[in-house]
């Protein structure tokens, strides 16, 4: 596959499983930036819909903008400016009508059911994309406060990417980190605490689902060492105010 073939692909199906498709993505760094900005496009008019965030409005669109403006290049900025646009009328449509899904979901005492719905979201995106760690911050920082105004989130240097997303039955943040021994995703999940602190293996993977306060954070690794790494700096990270 060429450039002009990945990229025709890459807009009517930025997502393709086509082995081709992964195989150039992986080996032409200006396509998979082309690709990532065509997703981030696709989620920031997905999230649109998907949250509503009332005592949070202003902070939601001036984020919206400066997600669309990262991501403007030249030969797309015409469908940039179209797609933010649009994704502003259509979040602001969403909070006036307050149709849209409710972020004080209910975590219920279904481990499984819980790591699944994470998992799946992950598999659907097997490129997540990286950003710059400034921005990182900012967003997380944002979208925690949406949940929870007394949340706080102290500047980490290993935060790679951060957004609301749906995940299985449930909806939360849905974030990267960077640590010695590989990436780690973790989600953090607004609602009542899932119960007790729980380490398993699932799926091929080494989890942690952890009960904080305001919901339930989960960590998910390849090694038992990336996860306890994540876990002792999201818990450095993570601070409410009294």
């Amino acid at each position: 596959m060429n450039c002009l073939e990945f990229k025709r692909l890459a807009l009517s199906e930025p997502n393709s499983s086509d082995v081709s498709f992964i195989k150039h993505s992986t080996a032409c760094a200006d396509c998979l930036k082309y690709v990532g900005s065509i997703r981030q496009m696709d989620a920031d008019l997905a999230d649109s819909l998907e949250v509503e965030m009332p005592t949070d409005l202003i902070a939601r669109l001036k984020l919206n903008q400066e997600l669309v403006e990262d991501n403007k290049s030249n030969n797309l900025k015409q469908r940039f400016a179209i797609a933010a646009s649009f994704a502003v009328a259509l979040f602001v449509a969403g909070f006036m009508f307050n149709t849209q899904f409710n972020l004080d979901n209910q975590i219920s005492e279904d481990y499984e059911s819980l790591l699944s719905g994470v998992l799946e979201h992950m598999n659907e995106q097997p490129i997540t994309p990286v950003w710059d760690n400034q921005r990182a911050n900012r967003t997380v920082n944002t979208l925690l406060a949406s949940y929870d105004d007394s949340l706080k989130f102290k500047q980490m240097d290993n935060l790679q990417f951060g957004r609301i997303c749906p995940m299985g039955e449930y909806q939360g943040l849905h974030a990267s980190l960077e640590t010695s021994d590989g990436i780690i995703t973790f989600a953090y999940i607004k609602g009542d605490s899932i119960g007790d602190l729980l380490d398993a293996s699932y799926e091929g993977y080494v989890t942690r689902v952890k009960p904080v306060r305001g919901g339930t954070l989960l960590i998910i690794s390849r090694t038992q060492k990336s996860l306890d790494q994540a876990d002792h700096d999201l818990e450095e990270a993570m601070y409410w105010d009294i």
